[in-house]
């Protein structure tokens, strides 16, 4: 292999090689990375960074506290908006390709190492991941840099030399890289504290080998190996039996409160969870390897038992950093479970697949030996097509809003909320009130406070949605009194609302969303595909029927089935649909017990009149009696595929019957 020498730094053509891909990664992070509108919980760092120091970074919400500590320099510096708040994610997502590398060959050899970092450079779950104002790419990072020295620390590679020192020689490691391991996971700690779950990985790691020397009768029951398997029993014991739990909870109570106990799994919980859907949280995980490597995924499940022929107890160390976890969130510490939850344990699954190419690179010195690393070379090209990067590169240069990743690996979602806004500013007015699904957002692009919109919050206590109590004396839209008494008390509110205001949220109460369509105009041309507004003028009210309210886009292309009551009778009957937006000729369809057709928009009664289909107004088709049933009919709207335009949208705001 050529080697190369600048000054003192001597580097070879795999060197080159990594700065290239870690070069690719910077792109794929950064690029366009400023465009999306803020997610919601990225105003936990975003509130934070831009607030400091005027209040204190440990708030409500601490998970992260590290990241946020990376943006308030950038915001100080440079500028409060997405590209900065986003950035430390691009560049630990960044750094985090020459460490996949250096912990490849590290613990197995430095092809591994290269085919990991060409796997996590084109991964399209780390990609997205890595652009986002959240914990994801640092904790990743520095939880890996942790594991690098956490095996230097186990001396998982057999390097120890004695320091003549009694406590280090018995844990074999030095002063140095013990410190370095403990500073290093209370950095991975405050990225986030799933970090704790790696009392498992340690756990495990000396168990298996305690059991190993055991059974080939070379065991200390003194040494490491032994006191820690110990340790890690009782620790699961006191875990995971529910008579030692309850006595543990006794002195838990008095030293900490309980919020504190996240180590401790919630055993009647998962008894009934285990019994209803045992496999649930086990598949969503899995899907993310399935969706991202779709070709190899299979590669790194097999990867993980065949490196233990080769590389022994550098394969435990990375089966217990990831399968051992990865089982543990899926069957134990299980809720809540999001696919971007286990992004911690992404490389380590990266490392398991390259260990299979890496049988390849041995097969070919053997049959090849002349030509060995000219077909390296072409292995990586093949392994590069055999990556997401297609899907990878289009995800950041094609602008969209909306489900922006594949679900199976994210279910972030990000509404056009600085279009929508943009147009509101400029008819806003000083003594507006201002209500919206997402108040964060306003205050963000607006600079201004708004009331939330949410009659319902989640009780992780009881598992279950629960209202919110009635306040009739506090302004604010928490039920349906308190919004009729915001309305009532003010000239004139806006009400900006996204998803959470759809028919079968949970977070809203359907009696108040009825009383905003009766008592609320919604203004179409001021929205868009993802976000609605409606206003309240005290000078001019409504009052309109409150059938229904569905926004039917290119984005969300179908609507909530609706049950309907037909009137009785043999004749056809009149089917009115109160619409506003249609633009081409038969964009609505409308589907009656599964009976498709589409809507003319000559039958529009404004579009007879002026030619315009835009303007709300009713459209009128027949529908035959054979099709209709005495009760439980469904009626449901769709965008039709036929012509369709990505600006296409239209809202039904009801329906009404006549023979």
């Amino acid at each position: 292999m050529k080697k190369y020498k600048i000054k003192s730094f001597e580097f070879d053509d795999y060197t080159l090689v990594l700065l290239a891909l870690t070069l690719i990664a910077f792109v794929l992070r950064v690029l366009n990375v400023g465009y999306l509108t803020l997610w919601v919980d990225e105003y936990i760092h975003v509130n934070g960074a831009s607030s400091f120091p005027e209040q204190p970074l440990w708030g409500a919400d601490n998970n992260g506290i590290l990241y946020t500590m990376f943006v308030i320099p950038l915001f100080k510096l440079f500028a409060v908006n997405e590209f900065w708040a986003r950035f430390p994610s691009v560049v630990f997502g960044t750094l985090t390709i020459p460490l996949i590398y250096w912990f490849g060959k590290k613990y197995f050899n430095r092809y591994i190492g290269l085919f990991a970092a060409v796997l996590l450079t084109f991964s399209q779950y780390h990609v997205f991941l890595s652009r986002i104002a959240r914990f994801y790419a640092i904790f990743v990072f520095f939880f890996l840099l942790f594991a690098l020295y956490l095996g230097k620390t186990m001396d998982v590679k057999n390097e120890w030399k004695p320091i003549k020192n009694k406590f280090f020689d018995y844990l074999r490691c030095t002063p140095k890289n013990l410190g370095l391991t403990v500073v290093l996971l209370l950095l991975s700690l405050i990225s986030n504290q799933m970090t704790f779950l790696v009392i498992y990985s340690i756990g495990f790691y000396h168990f298996v080998l305690f059991l190993v020397r055991l059974y080939r009768k070379e065991c200390n029951f003194l040494s490491l190996n032994a006191i820690i398997t110990y340790g890690f029993v009782f620790f699961c014991a006191m875990t995971f039996v529910p008579a030692f739990q309850s006595f543990l909870k006794i002195f838990l109570f008095i030293l900490f409160p309980e919020n504190y106990w996240n180590f401790l799994p919630e055993l009647d919980r998962l008894k009934a969870l285990m019994e209803t859907e045992p496999y649930k949280t086990f598949h969503l995980y899995l899907a993310v390897p399935q969706t991202d490597y779709p070709l190899l995924w299979i590669a790194g499940i097999i990867g993980f038992v065949w490196a233990f022929f080769r590389f022994k107890k550098s394969a435990l160390l990375n089966f217990s950093l990831s399968a051992v976890l990865f089982f543990l969130m899926s069957f134990i510490y299980r809720e809540p479970f999001l696919p971007r939850y286990i992004v911690y344990l992404y490389p380590f699954f990266l490392i398991a697949i390259a260990v299979m190419f890496y049988e390849i690179v041995v097969w070919i010195k053997r049959k090849y030996p002349k030509k060995a690393e000219s077909l390296v070379y072409l292995l990586l090209v093949v392994l590069i097509f055999l990556t997401p990067i297609k899907q990878s590169f289009t995800m950041v240069t094609h602008l969209k809003h909306g489900q922006v990743a594949p679900r199976a690996l994210s279910n972030l979602y990000f509404p056009y909320w600085k279009a929508t806004l943009n147009n509101l500013k400029p008819q806003l007015g000083e003594n507006d009130v201002l209500l919206s699904t997402m108040p964060v957002h306003l205050n963000f692009y607006l600079g201004r406070d708004a009331h939330s919109f949410r009659q319902r919050f989640y009780n992780p206590a009881k598992y279950q949605y629960e209202n919110l109590p009635v306040d009739t004396i506090h302004p604010n839209a928490a039920s349906t009194q308190g919004l009729a008494k915001l309305l009532q008390d003010n000239d004139r509110v806006w009400f900006v609302a996204d998803y959470y205001f759809n028919a079968n949220n949970p977070h809203s109460d359907p009696e108040t969303k009825d009383y905003v369509l009766q008592n609320m105009r919604f203004e179409f041309n001021m929205s868009n595909k993802y976000i609605s507004v409606f206003s309240w003028n005290k000078e001019r009210p409504i009052t309109q029927p409150a059938a229904m309210f569905e926004s039917v886009s290119s984005e969300s292309p179908s609507s909530f089935p609706y049950t309907v009551q037909f009137p009785p009778g043999n004749s056809d009957v009149q089917m009115a649909l109160d619409v506003e937006g249609i633009t081409r000729e038969n964009e609505m369809m409308v589907t009656i017990n599964g009976n498709k057709s589409a809507i003319p928009r000559a039958t529009g009664e404004i579009y007879k009149q002026t030619g315009d289909s835009r303007s709300r107004q009713y459209y009128i088709i027949p529908v035959p009696r054979q099709i209709i049933r005495e009760s439980d009919n469904k009626v449901s709207f769709e965008l039709n595929s036929r012509g369709k335009q990505d600006n296409d949208r239209f809202v039904v705001y009801n329906v009404l019957f006549s023979e």
